[in-house]
């Protein structure tokens, strides 16, 4: 009778860990298709005007970053940079004017 009781509180032990391993996993591949979603539409919005907005952004803030004692690029526009860079769809422009005020190395350029 023991060994049935020990047995059924494993099995149900088991079962529990496995259903919460299930939506931990669920979750976490929400998450990553969420991501993947708002990634793309992100591209979409930066592919309109070849991202020359966050490159205009990041210029107007460069002399105030560097006032305030470094060149730390604010999260959302570096990342969007990145996108742009990696994805080859910024503007020859936009590209030209990062390169001239050597911002360009600010961020990993993938060739």
């Amino acid at each position: 009778m023991r060994k049935t009781l020990l047995l059924c509180i494993c099995v149900a032990a088991a079962g529990y860990f496995g259903w919460m391993q299930f939506g931990a996993y669920q979750q976490r591949q929400q998450a990553r298709d969420l991501a993947n979603i708002d990634r793309e539409r992100r591209v979409a919005l930066l592919e309109i005007d070849g991202c020359q907005a966050k490159v205009d952004l990041l210029l107007s803030m460069t002399d105030r970053l560097l006032k305030a004692g470094g060149m730390l690029v604010p999260l959302d526009i570096g990342r969007d940079i990145e996108l742009c860079l990696a994805r080859g769809i910024m503007s020859t422009s936009g590209l030209a004017e990062m390169e001239r005020t050597k911002l360009i190395r600010l961020f990993p350029v993938n060739d």
